[in-house]
Protein backbone atom coordinates (compact mmCIF):
# COMPACT_ATOMS: atom_id res chain seq x y z
CA UNK A 1 0.00 0.00 0.00
CA UNK A 2 2.81 2.22 0.78
CA UNK A 3 4.39 1.91 -2.76
CA UNK A 4 1.28 2.57 -4.36
CA UNK A 5 0.71 5.68 -2.53
CA UNK A 6 4.63 6.99 -3.09
CA UNK A 7 3.94 5.61 -6.60
CA UNK A 8 1.15 7.80 -6.79
CA UNK A 9 2.89 10.83 -4.96
CA UNK A 10 5.36 10.89 -8.04
CA UNK A 11 3.28 10.35 -10.63
CA UNK A 12 1.53 13.69 -9.66
CA UNK A 13 4.58 15.13 -9.26
CA UNK A 14 6.00 14.31 -12.20
CA UNK A 15 2.66 15.76 -13.98
CA UNK A 16 3.08 18.77 -12.28
CA UNK A 17 6.34 19.67 -13.38
CA UNK A 18 5.93 18.70 -16.93
CA UNK A 19 2.87 21.23 -17.04
CA UNK A 20 4.18 24.32 -18.57
CA UNK A 21 2.53 27.45 -17.43
CA UNK A 22 0.18 29.41 -20.22
CA UNK A 23 1.23 32.68 -20.72
CA UNK A 24 -0.74 34.96 -22.87
CA UNK A 25 0.62 38.52 -23.95
CA UNK A 26 -2.75 39.81 -24.76
CA UNK A 27 -6.06 39.29 -23.52
CA UNK A 28 -8.55 42.91 -24.01
CA UNK A 29 -11.79 43.68 -25.33
CA UNK A 30 -12.25 47.10 -27.33
CA UNK A 31 -14.13 49.09 -25.70
CA UNK A 32 -16.11 51.05 -28.86
CA UNK A 33 -16.92 48.05 -30.96
CA UNK A 34 -16.31 45.13 -28.25
CA UNK A 35 -14.14 42.88 -30.11
CA UNK A 36 -12.22 40.26 -28.29
CA UNK A 37 -8.77 39.86 -28.91
CA UNK A 38 -6.02 36.72 -27.43
CA UNK A 39 -2.79 36.57 -28.23
CA UNK A 40 -0.33 34.04 -27.41
CA UNK A 41 3.56 35.42 -26.99
CA UNK A 42 5.98 35.49 -30.05
CA UNK A 43 7.97 32.36 -30.66
CA UNK A 44 11.12 32.47 -32.38
CA UNK A 45 11.24 29.53 -34.83
CA UNK A 46 13.97 28.81 -37.63
CA UNK A 47 17.44 29.64 -37.06
CA UNK A 48 19.40 32.54 -36.69
CA UNK A 49 20.26 33.82 -39.90
CA UNK A 50 23.45 36.71 -41.04
CA UNK A 51 21.99 39.83 -41.95
CA UNK A 52 23.08 42.53 -44.45
CA UNK A 53 24.71 44.80 -41.62
CA UNK A 54 28.33 44.68 -42.41
CA UNK A 55 29.58 48.04 -40.92
CA UNK A 56 33.00 47.86 -39.08
CA UNK A 57 31.79 48.76 -35.93
CA UNK A 58 28.57 46.40 -36.09
CA UNK A 59 26.33 48.82 -34.38
CA UNK A 60 23.61 46.71 -35.64
CA UNK A 61 22.90 43.30 -35.32
CA UNK A 62 25.14 40.52 -37.05
CA UNK A 63 22.57 37.54 -36.93
CA UNK A 64 18.50 37.73 -36.37
CA UNK A 65 16.06 35.21 -36.14
CA UNK A 66 14.99 33.92 -39.58
CA UNK A 67 10.87 34.12 -37.83
CA UNK A 68 9.01 34.63 -35.05
CA UNK A 69 5.06 33.25 -34.91
CA UNK A 70 2.01 34.24 -32.68
CA UNK A 71 -0.76 32.50 -32.38
CA UNK A 72 -4.52 34.61 -31.74
CA UNK A 73 -8.35 34.78 -31.23
CA UNK A 74 -10.46 37.73 -32.16
CA UNK A 75 -14.14 37.89 -31.29
CA UNK A 76 -16.42 40.73 -32.63
CA UNK A 77 -19.55 41.83 -31.30
CA UNK A 78 -21.60 40.06 -34.15
CA UNK A 79 -19.98 37.01 -32.92
CA UNK A 80 -17.62 36.49 -35.95
CA UNK A 81 -14.88 34.04 -33.87
CA UNK A 82 -11.09 33.29 -35.45
CA UNK A 83 -8.01 32.15 -34.97
CA UNK A 84 -4.99 33.23 -36.54
CA UNK A 85 -1.25 32.80 -37.16
CA UNK A 86 0.98 35.90 -37.52
CA UNK A 87 4.62 35.33 -39.21
CA UNK A 88 7.07 38.22 -39.12
CA UNK A 89 9.87 37.12 -41.70
CA UNK A 90 13.10 38.48 -42.40
CA UNK A 91 14.49 38.44 -45.79
CA UNK A 92 17.25 39.54 -47.63
CA UNK A 93 15.62 41.11 -50.33
CA UNK A 94 12.11 43.10 -51.19
CA UNK A 95 9.84 40.46 -52.25
CA UNK A 96 6.38 40.78 -53.61
CA UNK A 97 3.36 38.68 -52.51
CA UNK A 98 -0.40 39.07 -52.83
CA UNK A 99 -3.43 37.53 -51.05
CA UNK A 100 -4.46 34.00 -51.05
CA UNK A 101 -3.50 30.73 -49.97
CA UNK A 102 0.01 31.10 -49.80
CA UNK A 103 1.03 29.71 -46.78
CA UNK A 104 1.48 25.88 -45.91
CA UNK A 105 1.89 24.18 -42.91
CA UNK A 106 3.83 21.35 -42.95
CA UNK A 107 2.08 18.88 -39.70
CA UNK A 108 4.37 15.80 -38.21
CA UNK A 109 1.41 13.34 -39.99
CA UNK A 110 2.84 14.20 -43.35
CA UNK A 111 -0.42 15.91 -43.77
CA UNK A 112 0.23 19.42 -45.30
CA UNK A 113 -2.52 22.31 -44.80
CA UNK A 114 -3.08 25.76 -47.05
CA UNK A 115 -3.81 28.64 -45.22
CA UNK A 116 -5.16 32.09 -46.79
CA UNK A 117 -2.54 34.90 -45.53
CA UNK A 118 -3.20 38.59 -45.62
CA UNK A 119 0.12 39.63 -45.78
CA UNK A 120 1.67 43.59 -45.37
CA UNK A 121 4.27 45.48 -47.22
CA UNK A 122 7.41 44.81 -46.17
CA UNK A 123 9.15 46.84 -44.17
CA UNK A 124 13.28 47.97 -44.44
CA UNK A 125 14.59 46.74 -40.86
CA UNK A 126 17.74 49.23 -40.54
CA UNK A 127 19.57 47.59 -37.85
CA UNK A 128 20.12 44.55 -39.76
CA UNK A 129 19.10 45.97 -43.55
CA UNK A 130 16.75 43.47 -44.25
CA UNK A 131 13.46 43.63 -44.99
CA UNK A 132 10.48 42.30 -42.57
CA UNK A 133 7.12 40.74 -43.65
CA UNK A 134 4.07 39.96 -41.93
CA UNK A 135 2.21 37.29 -42.75
CA UNK A 136 -1.50 37.32 -40.67
CA UNK A 137 -2.99 33.43 -41.77
CA UNK A 138 -6.36 33.01 -40.60
CA UNK A 139 -6.80 29.19 -39.36
CA UNK A 140 -9.90 27.46 -39.73
CA UNK A 141 -11.62 25.43 -37.22
CA UNK A 142 -10.76 22.20 -38.17
CA UNK A 143 -7.12 23.06 -39.10
CA UNK A 144 -6.91 24.66 -35.56
CA UNK A 145 -7.77 21.26 -34.00
CA UNK A 146 -5.12 19.88 -36.40
CA UNK A 147 -2.56 21.77 -35.08
CA UNK A 148 -3.64 20.92 -31.03
CA UNK A 149 -2.78 17.28 -32.30
CA UNK A 150 0.63 17.68 -34.68
CA UNK A 151 3.23 19.60 -34.22
CA UNK A 152 3.97 21.99 -37.88
CA UNK A 153 7.33 20.69 -38.88
CA UNK A 154 8.12 23.72 -41.49
CA UNK A 155 6.25 26.12 -42.88
CA UNK A 156 6.70 27.35 -46.59
CA UNK A 157 5.26 30.48 -47.98
CA UNK A 158 5.05 31.30 -51.34
CA UNK A 159 5.91 35.06 -52.85
CA UNK A 160 5.42 35.66 -56.43
CA UNK A 161 9.09 35.13 -57.61
CA UNK A 162 10.43 32.99 -54.61
CA UNK A 163 9.65 30.67 -51.80
CA UNK A 164 10.35 30.34 -48.31
CA UNK A 165 10.52 26.97 -46.42
CA UNK A 166 11.06 27.93 -42.18
CA UNK A 167 12.07 24.43 -40.80
CA UNK A 168 11.81 23.64 -36.18
CA UNK A 169 13.18 22.48 -34.28
CA UNK A 170 11.83 19.89 -31.75
CA UNK A 171 11.98 22.39 -29.19
CA UNK A 172 10.31 25.42 -31.50
CA UNK A 173 7.48 22.89 -32.92
CA UNK A 174 6.10 21.86 -29.00
CA UNK A 175 6.29 25.53 -28.15
CA UNK A 176 4.15 26.29 -31.12
CA UNK A 177 1.63 23.76 -30.14
CA UNK A 178 1.21 24.97 -26.33
CA UNK A 179 1.07 28.54 -27.68
CA UNK A 180 -2.24 26.98 -29.45
CA UNK A 181 -3.21 25.17 -26.53
CA UNK A 182 -2.44 28.06 -24.47
CA UNK A 183 -4.59 30.61 -26.51
CA UNK A 184 -7.73 27.85 -26.08
CA UNK A 185 -7.24 27.31 -22.62
CA UNK A 186 -7.54 31.11 -22.38
CA UNK A 187 -10.72 31.44 -24.26
CA UNK A 188 -12.50 27.98 -22.25
CA UNK A 189 -11.88 30.33 -19.45
CA UNK A 190 -14.85 32.75 -20.71
CA UNK A 191 -16.38 31.10 -23.31
CA UNK A 192 -16.97 27.96 -25.54
CA UNK A 193 -15.11 27.34 -28.22
CA UNK A 194 -16.83 26.00 -31.20
CA UNK A 195 -16.06 22.09 -31.52
CA UNK A 196 -15.97 21.02 -35.24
Amino acid sequence: MKNLVLLFLFCLACSLTGKTQCEIAIDTTDEFDTTRMIASLPIKIGNLVPTKNLSEDLNGQPLADEAKVMVSYAESEKRVRSFFLTLAVIEHRFLRIENGQNVYLKLSNGQIVKLYNVPDNGELKRDIIMWQYQHTCVIPLEVYHLLKNNFVEKIRINYLQAKRTIVLDEQQQVALQEAIKCVEERLRGSSEIIKP
